[in-house]
């Protein structure tokens, strides 16, 4: 069995859900046993997680009048801005060992690769076994992703949150998808929220994606895509199994995945 790494470039939310969906249907199959993927958004994009309600949400009327995309994630979690950042995903079975036993285990066994690429880069960052919440628990509605820190989430050695990252199991397959801030955009959602927002939940919201954020950039202002992506290549191999192979994601664009495109443009 092969692990892969899919670098597929930027393109719009539907496309991007769609093709996480169609790599676990693949792995689903045996085709292989490992996949990173690696990809960014055009045009930006707010992706929300599987159970929310999209009109708790985010102001959808809004975000498409002004040129944006919305798109709902197979993996749970909550609304975020998609922009300047390169997104990953992870795609295993389940008792893979890369991503095998609880979650709280999965998610302590992918974030310790996800370090190593950054030390690798000159950046220092942190995780933590907790979850700190600064503007509401879990469930609470119009309050972005970038928030709250999940666990084992990598930030900053002060507590900043740097990497934001949703995961699911389905019938055999795991799946991580996870955002990698080059620059904190993540403000931008705010105009976006529901019409109903108070303006003090505003507020509060935006000190703490001003003030709870870290992005690359801040610590080399020159780093680049490609950077963070040879890097998670090289360390995410050291758990595949396998040193992941580069694969032309064009091979599985076709049919299927424009099937999954369409069902990912009316799941909103």
């Amino acid at each position: 069995m092969k692990a892969v790494h899919f670098a597929t470039g930027r393109h719009d939310g539907n496309y991007n859900m769609a093709f996480d969906r169609l790599l676990m249907e693949h792995l689903r199959e045996n085709r292989w046993d490992f996949i990173l993927r690696t990809y960014g958004w055009d045009p930006a994009c707010v992706s929300i997680g599987k159970l929310q309600n999209t009109h708790h949400e985010i102001n959808a009327d809004k975000l498409f009048a002004d040129g944006y995309g919305l798109v709902r994630r197979p993996t749970g979690g909550r609304a975020v801005w998609h922009e300047t950042e390169l997104t990953y995903s992870i795609v295993a079975a389940s008792d893979h060992a890369a991503v095998s036993g609880s979650i709280s285990e999965a998610l302590k066994k992918t974030a310790a690769p996800m370090v190593r690429a950054m030390n690798a880069l000159g950046i220092q960052v942190a995780v933590s076994p907790t979850e700190k919440h600064r503007a509401g628990g879990p469930r609470s509605s119009g309050n972005p992703c970038f928030t709250s820190h999940g666990k084992w989430e990598v930030g900053t050695p002060d507590g900043r949150k740097l990497v934001g990252s949703a995961q699911a199991r389905s019938r055999g397959v795991y799946l991580e998808q996870g955002s990698i801030l080059f620059e904190n955009d993540q403000l931008k959602i705010l105009d976006y929220l529901p019409v109903d927002t108070s303006p003090g939940l505003k507020i509060i919201l935006r000190r703490h994606l001003t003030e709870g954020i870290a992005c690359l950039r801040e610590f080399d202002p020159c780093i680049e895509i490609n950077d963070m992506e040879n890097a998670l290549h090289e360390s995410f191999s050291l758990i595949a199994g396998n040193h992941l192979e580069y694969l032309p994601y064009e091979e599985l664009e076709g049919e299927r995945l424009s099937e999954l495109e369409c069902e990912c443009r009316s799941d909103i």
